[in-house]
């Protein structure tokens, strides 16, 4: 969202149907954990004037194989043995969190979008 976008970024509106689009790449270290959380979306909110978060879609893919210690949990369910292009989603204020205990970084390209 701060800055300008690759021109192949436009190959995900194709799989992904958004009406408002913006991308981030993650890269989690080793011994990294994000504890259990909602996302506010708050700077996207700002940026396309959104009110509430109820048309808001997030969705990781994952940009690696899974790696031993690569973990993802969405309410709940573990997310684990993903293949590259592999994706989640969730929409809203969803339960997730996500944690590093390997020993290689953990890459994913996150999209967040309206529909």
């Amino acid at each position: 969202m701060r800055n300008s976008e690759p021109t192949w970024v436009d190959s995900f509106r194709g799989v992904f149907p958004f009406e408002r689009f913006s991308w981030s790449f993650y890269r989690m270290p080793p011994g990294c954990v994000l504890p259990a959380h909602r996302d506010t979306y708050d700077r996207f909110k700002l940026i396309h004037g959104l009110e509430t978060t109820h048309s808001v879609v997030r969705t990781i893919v994952f940009l690696e194989d899974w790696a031993s210690g690569h973990y993802l949990e969405m309410n709940g369910t573990p997310v684990t043995r993903w293949h590259a292009g592999d994706w989640v989603s969730w929409h809203d204020d969803f339960l997730h969190l996500a944690a590093n205990m390997g020993q290689t970084d953990r890459y994913t390209l996150q999209l967040t979008g309206t529909v």
